[in-house]
């Protein structure tokens, strides 16, 4: 497994709620258009696969895997609520 975080920005409106849909099926949202994920890169690249299929030339996504030190080393502020996912909590602000 490894730690995702993917950002978008997507200019139309209709495939903006098309792209949310998806990527809560796959990981936790920690603001409106970013998400967090744990998962293996085949995971990220059945999601990869998914979003294609909505996306446009004028959309945008980024993916970062991110290492499990770097991981461990993310700072989280503001009100929000903690979600467990796997026994592994996270907060979504």
């Amino acid at each position: 497994m490894s730690h995702w975080l993917v950002i978008y920005d997507i200019r139309d409106e209709k495939r903006l709620h098309q792209v949310a849909r998806v990527m809560e099926g796959f990981g936790i949202r920690v603001q409106k258009s970013v998400f967090e994920l744990e998962v293996g890169i085949g995971v990220i690249n059945e999601l990869r696969k998914q979003l294609q299929k909505i996306i446009t030339d004028e959309d945008y996504i980024v993916y970062f895997e991110v290492c499990e030190v770097d991981w461990q080393k993310r700072e989280k502020y503001g009100v929000g609520r903690n979600i467990t996912s796997e026994d592994k909590p996270y907060y979504v602000l």
